[in-house]
């Protein structure tokens, strides 16, 4: 009996310590992949600092249903759009809101800071996002912005090779903005995020790299008041509509928007344009769409449910799916079955 028990402990010691025994959320990024699909998932303005709001109120602090939307649903990688923890982006305020919801998938999560993790001042540091979701997000400069490929293994011109682009656009609303430095010899952080940008997509040229997705906070280009389209990210938008990028995914207004192709200057551009997301729909709170006619460019908006954007990632193509969280009203749909090459 003694060995038999000795046995057993040793056993149950080394099942503990085998990866299957790890939190789900560390599941690994490539875990969801097939070598001719990866999904993604995303969206922003996602946790309160308060626990979620019970179900009677569905209009606020519904993230615990919109993590139900990212946790085991087969997504590669999560991307969080920023204002991730509201409402100043608290290390202690992650740990106790957002690990228990959206952490459950931390192992397999790419994020961006937004205004509410700077404390709304460009010229502070997110010192509570960076603690919590560690050095991988502070990229090669410290100031937040890295890049990556999905799948992380894969080679330019053989399946899936997807780039994908990470900046916080705070760093935009700095001195000196976020495009070329008028004084290069002290350029600011967003001068210096540009610059990078520039560098990486030379680094990712469209030849090998055809499909590019970048992600950041403030969008372009909104339909929503308040926290609507943001001028200062621009010069952002002009590198990757040069380098012929195809999505770039933004949150800020609480709603969910999808604009078709477009230049940098907000003209339909069905040939290489950029097709831009913004979902800010991830669980904090609404916002309403602009009253009257709606842009030409904006192809599909809804200001009454939470949920996320799906996208899949194919070679040299992609689709994509708006997901309702669970207790939002139903109805909406925005689904694009047949996937859409890459410019």
């Amino acid at each position: 009996m003694k060995k038999l028990a000795l046995v057993l402990a040793a056993w149950l010691l080394g099942w503990l310590a085998s990866p299957a025994a790890a939190p789900a959320r560390r599941i690994d990024a490539s875990a969801a992949g097939t070598s001719s699909t990866y999904v993604i998932g995303a969206a922003g303005d996602i946790a309160c600092p308060s626990d979620p709001y019970p179900d009677t109120n569905p209009d606020h602090c519904q993230y615990d249903d919109t993590a139900d939307l990212v946790a085991g649903t087969g997504l590669v990688r999560v991307l969080p759009l920023g204002d991730d923890q509201y409402n100043t982006g608290s290390y202690r305020a992650f740990t106790t809101y957002y690990d228990p919801t959206w952490g459950r998938v931390l192992g397999k999560t790419s994020p961006v800071p937004g205004n509410h993790e700077y404390r709304q001042d460009p010229s502070s540091t997110p010192r509570g996002y960076f603690r919590y979701f560690g050095r991988r997000v502070k990229g090669p400069d410290g100031l937040g912005y890295y890049s990556f490929d999905l799948p992380p293994d894969c080679t330019p011109g053989q399946g899936v090779c997807w780039h994908l682009i990470a900046m916080p656009s705070m760093l935009c609303f700095a001195d000196g903005g976020c495009g070329p430095a008028s004084d290069p010899s002290n350029p600011g952080p967003g001068n210096r995020m540009y610059e990078w940008l520039k560098q990486d997509l030379e680094a990712h040229p469209d030849a090998d790299y055809p499909c590019t997705l970048a992600f950041w906070h403030h969008p372009l280009f909104s339909f929503t008041s308040p926290s609507g389209a943001a001028a200062a990210v621009k010069p952002l938008w002009e590198l990757l509509y040069d380098a012929h990028a195809d999505v770039v995914l933004s949150a800020h207004s609480h709603n969910y928007q999808r604009w078709k192709p477009q230049d940098p200057e907000g003209t339909a551009d069905p040939g290489r344009g950029i097709r831009q997301f913004v979902v800010g729909t991830g669980g904090a709170s609404k916002y309403p769409l602009r009253s009257g006619a709606k842009p030409s460019n904006l192809a599909a908006a809804q200001d009454d449910a939470f949920g996320i954007v799906r996208i899949t990632l194919l070679r040299a193509r992609y689709s994509w799916e708006w997901v309702t969280a669970a207790g939002q009203p139903d109805g909406f749909e925005d689904t694009k079955a047949k996937s859409i090459g890459c410019v």
